[in-house]
């Protein structure tokens, strides 16, 4: 490999240790060889003998650099290996310094609102400005757990794909788990999204009806819309209180008695239910249980009118149901069942 692709490499991991542009310099000119001046760095790197020096004080401060005990003392590089140590080590101190002053800040702050805790709020009304650039930022500093509520009408230009801060949470394992509207389930895009999401390792169920969207981090805090007929209206932020307990017990109210959502699993059906086409059945019976209408699983199943007439009305007998909403109910019995089975957990 040549030295100056070695170079650049070096270059941006010693920026990022603390380096500036002409410590990195003078550093990697001095590398090479056993000892120079700070008059033949000037000359060779076209520097004033002054900006030479300040900028060798600085290395050696930062334990780069040693100079030779002479009258006009030669300078050296420490080998990289030693000098990215000193680096780190230094980094590490400064870090450690950082941590210490913003603890020493949060201990002042808390100290200035005791007394007054009572009266700190638990809820604040915020700008649909505000969330927009809040709404991601929250998702990303969970820690353990996302619980999410999401329903129409949407603000999300496209809907065909998670947002890259929820697969980045389920990445770090932390326990993401939503109830989904079955009428977003109509809208173009929204499967894919959710098959893709299961597939990362989030867990889905499909409500017929929520009242409300609903993002609740940690159970730390929430947001809500304050109108849920406005989705670019003011939204209400919940901290750690008894009403943020209550709207966690709300989702998993609605958790509870939703059906699960199954993408590219094989479901439980009572009798092996459909023996013929077995993977679109597996597939009409998801879609089913989550409450599609007929228009939305024609078009998913790619299948016209009459034949997904023809599959329902054969689903609904080998279940031994008498109508289409019993199929579906079984269908997400069955479902539910298998989630919640031991194999599942």
């Amino acid at each position: 490999m040549k030295r100056s692709s070695v170079v650049s490499r070096a270059s941006g991991v010693l920026r990022t240790l603390g380096l500036t542009q002409s410590e990195e310099r003078i550093y990697y000119m001095l590398l090479p060889r056993d000892g120079t001046t700070v008059a033949e760095i000037a000359k060779h790197l076209a520097l004033s003998p002054g900006s030479s020096q300040r900028v060798l004080s600085a290395l050696e401060r930062k334990g780069l650099v040693t100079h030779s005990p002479e009258q006009i003392p030669r300078y050296s590089a420490v080998p990289p290996d030693i000098a990215v140590e000193v680096l780190i080590a230094r980094r590490q101190t400064d870090l450690h310094h950082a941590r210490a002053a913003m603890a020493k800040l949060r201990d002042s702050i808390d100290s200035k609102r005791k007394g007054r805790r009572a009266q700190e709020r638990v809820v604040e009304i915020l700008p649909p400005q505000t969330v927009a650039h809040m709404f991601f930022q929250f998702i990303r500093s969970a820690q353990s757990e996302v619980l999410c509520l999401e329903r129409m009408p949407t603000v999300v230009s496209s809907i065909d794909r998670p947002h890259d801060s929820v697969l980045d949470c389920l990445a770090r394992g932390v326990r993401c788990r939503s109830i989904t509207d079955n009428a977003l389930l109509n809208l173009p895009g929204t499967l894919n999204r959710l098959r893709i999401a299961t597939a990362a390792g989030e867990q889905y169920r499909i409500s017929p009806s929520l009242p409300s969207k609903l993002l609740v981090v940690d159970r730390r805090l929430a947001i809500i819309p304050l109108h849920s007929a406005q989705p670019d209206g003011l939204v209400l932020l919940v901290r750690s209180s008894s009403l943020l307990d209550a709207l966690c017990e709300m989702f998993e109210m609605y958790w509870r008695a939703a059906a699960p959502f199954i993408a590219g699993e094989a479901i439980i059906t009572p009798a092996d239910a459909l023996d013929s086409h077995p993977a679109n059945a597996d597939a009409l019976l998801s879609l089913l249980a989550s409450g599609m209408n007929d228009k939305a699983i024609e078009h998913e199943l790619a299948m016209s009118r009459r034949t997904l007439a023809r599959r329902i009305f054969e689903l609904t007998k080998r279940l031994g149901a008498s109508t289409r909403f019993q199929a579906g109910w079984l269908a997400a019995q069955a479902m539910h069942q298998q989630d919640l089975s031991p194999s599942r957990e």
